[in-house]
């Protein structure tokens, strides 16, 4: 399942879990990709994997043609992770997506939030209703 939240940091959450299907991304990818189109800045993207059991072959496939359209269309992306190899999936994901990555262990939020916010110029407080 991938859950999609707006941070107060202006950036987007990406909440993965349990294992993934080409359905979860075909979910998912419009949200993102409608994300990308409002932005006039690269969107910055924190992927927080919990409970993240890998994907099926349609739904790596998916995530493979997604990162190749988008190349380049992000800043940095953190991800968020509990394993070693959600660490080298990071890694491996590196040159189809054309952004700055990089792998945090889950209980690091502050350390990937930081990072995300990074060379940003400060959000103008908004009113609230």
């Amino acid at each position: 399942m991938i859950t999609i939240e707006h941070d107060r940091e202006n950036y987007l959450v990406c909440r993965v879990s349990g294992r993934l299907t080409e359905a979860d991304y075909e979910a998912a990818a419009p949200q993102i990709e409608n994300e990308l189109l409002l932005r006039d800045d690269p969107l910055r993207l924190m992927i927080v994997l919990e409970g993240f059991r890998g994907m099926d072959i349609a739904a790596l496939w998916e995530d493979l043609k997604f990162e190749v359209r988008h190349s380049g269309d992000f800043g940095r992306v953190a991800v968020l992770g509990e394993s070693r190899w959600e660490e080298w999936a990071t890694v491996l994901s590196r040159p189809f997506l054309g952004s700055e990555m990089r792998y945090f262990d889950l209980d690091d939020r502050p350390a990937a939030r930081a990072w995300l916010s990074e060379g940003r110029k400060p959000q103008a407080a908004t009113a609230s209703s």
